[in-house]
């Protein structure tokens, strides 16, 4: 966390309410982590996150469950809860779209799932590479193992 913070060079404290990045955009130091939330749960408790004060949603496409998070951001802006500029929503790059040509449209999806016209930091989910699959093949990716599929390393 230290390693986010400007510079690096300051201290979490108690009651700190956001991070200030180098980039000068300002983090909220809390956030609700939207991993294994099924999804007929989801909107709703996004929603009920943010009307408790959370303004701080993580996602992935990966969760399964970026929709039904939107529509929880969606309804939250639309009863004016929260402004969204208030909100910081990051999402996750998933495996299967780390190559160049990916990326923008991997990026694209999450915005029209979340419902946003854009992020406020996008991650690279995890820093292994897998085999490209289309979104109308497999969506979300997820982790699978395809006993089909040839590994060069192996070879």
């Amino acid at each position: 966390m230290l390693a986010s913070i400007a510079k690096g060079t300051k201290a979490v404290e108690k009651g700190m309410t956001h991070l200030a990045l180098a980039s000068g955009d300002a983090m909220p130091c809390i956030g609700l982590g939207c991993w294994k939330i099924p999804k007929n749960d989801c909107a709703n408790v996004v929603y009920e996150a943010i009307k408790m004060g959370y303004r701080c949603i993580d996602e992935a496409s990966d969760y399964g469950n970026e929709i039904e998070c939107g529509l929880g951001i969606q309804k939250a802006l639309t009863e004016s809860v929260v402004k969204r500029e208030d909100l910081w929503v990051t999402s996750k790059l998933w495996n299967t779209y780390h190559r160049k040509e990916h990326v923008k449209a991997a990026c694209l999806k999450t915005l029209k799932d979340l419902g946003l016209e854009y992020l406020d930091l996008f991650l690279i989910h995890f820093p292994i590479a897998l085999k490209y699959v289309p979104v109308d093949i497999r969506y979300p990716p997820e982790w699978f193992y395809d006993p089909n599929a040839k590994d060069k390393r192996m070879e």
